[in-house]
């Protein structure tokens, strides 16, 4: 009985022009450990080599009618031998797209007054969305920075975390 009444529901929403999904990630992150990092001189730095995250959308999201957005919303610098940041005084993520110049994402200060120590930097993100910027399914990540006091001295290797929220909305009949 309750599927015949459901049947004119469901031709109404098909005639309508059907079905659609949200769907919403609050929060995804990617890790990749950044080895041999040089020892550093205060001044400006490229403190993480250019690398890439893959980050790959759906077939789903490529149908007409399909939109998705992921937005980085923090990034975080953490040296695996417990090196102190202290002396970083600004760090910088940015992404390259396939041409032009790169576009920041994320950004880091050091706050006033400084702490004595630094055990990790945190990045906050800026909001862009970043799918636009994707590249043959990766983003290509271009660390930058500046120090006023003394870096890591040696040789040092840290985790490099972005963390991303997504969102889509497609349809699927």
């Amino acid at each position: 009985m309750r599927a015949r009444a459901l049947a004119p529901v469901l031709l109404a929403l098909l005639s309508c022009g059907g079905f659609s999904a949200d769907v919403e990630v609050e929060r995804f992150c990617f890790t990749q450990r950044v080895t041999n990092l040089p020892p550093a001189v205060a001044g400006t730095l490229p403190l993480l080599p250019p690398y890439a995250v893959p980050l790959q959308v759906p077939p789903l999201l490529k149908k007409d009618g399909a939109h998705a957005t992921v937005r980085l919303l923090d990034a975080r610098v953490v040296p695996t031998a417990g090196e102190d940041l202290a002396g970083i005084s600004s760090f910088v993520l940015s992404l390259q797209p396939a041409s032009g110049t790169p576009v920041v994402v994320a950004s880091y200060t050091r706050p006033s007054p400084p702490p004595a120590t630094v055990p990790q930097i945190v990045l906050a993100g800026t909001g862009v969305d970043v799918v636009p910027l994707l590249q043959g399914g990766n983003l290509q990540v271009v660390v930058s920075g500046a120090a006023s006091g003394p870096p890591p001295a040696g040789f040092w290797d840290a985790d490099l975390q972005v963390c991303f929220h997504g969102k889509a909305d497609f349809p699927y009949l």
